[in-house]
């Protein structure tokens, strides 16, 4: 990948828009291996370019910050992450308005930072709201739905709210049950 970047670089020039895709997938990368540090340093870099390329009102701009604040989440610097988060939310809500699926992805990843600062309830909260985003954007019955409802149903049970995690989990279980009959035709 690295090779990838070098010869993206070389070819359509260090800003831009294709040296910055491939410098956050290098980040992704990183991320993966564990290796936070570098991919910090590389979602901060394509968030450059991105910025350079685009101006400060783009998705690929919100994109990039939501990745800085992934980044960011992974390494527990969790206000910075959060700060991140608000700055893309924000973006995207100027860009598609708030029923969109980027809109409902930052929400989610803001989730991350609540449930780790440990605001349950505010993170319960977003965590609907992000599926009442979901069902308007992506319809009912949706693979993204029963993730969200199987979700919010881990949330529910940690707040000791059962009653509302049983109700969750077995929407989910529906969903999941509705979109892969042949998987549950036992």
């Amino acid at each position: 990948l690295k090779e990838g970047l070098r010869i993206r670089r070389s070819t359509f020039g260090v800003k831009s828009e294709e040296a910055a895709d491939a410098t956050s997938l290098l980040g992704g990368v990183y991320a993966k291996q564990g290796r936070l540090d570098d991919a910090l340093k590389m979602e901060k870099r394509a968030l450059r370019v991105y910025r350079r390329v685009h101006g400060d009102k783009h998705a690929d701009v919100a994109i990039a910050l939501n990745s800085v604040g992934l980044a960011l989440w992974r390494k527990g610097e969790l206000d910075r992450a959060m700060a991140k988060f608000e700055e893309a939310h924000e973006m995207f809500v100027g860009l598609y308005g708030d029923d969109h699926e980027h809109v409902a992805m930052v929400l989610g990843n803001m989730t991350l930072v609540l449930d780790v600062k440990g605001k349950g309830a505010e993170a319960l909260a977003m965590k609907e709201k992000v599926l009442d985003i979901e069902r308007r954007t992506l319809g009912a019955d949706d693979e993204q739905i029963a993730i969200s409802l199987l979700n919010l149903g881990i949330s529910y049970e940690e707040q000791d709210m059962l009653e509302e995690a049983l109700v969750k989990y077995e929407e989910g279980l529906g969903v999941v049950r509705r979109i892969h009959p042949e998987k549950n035709s036992a």
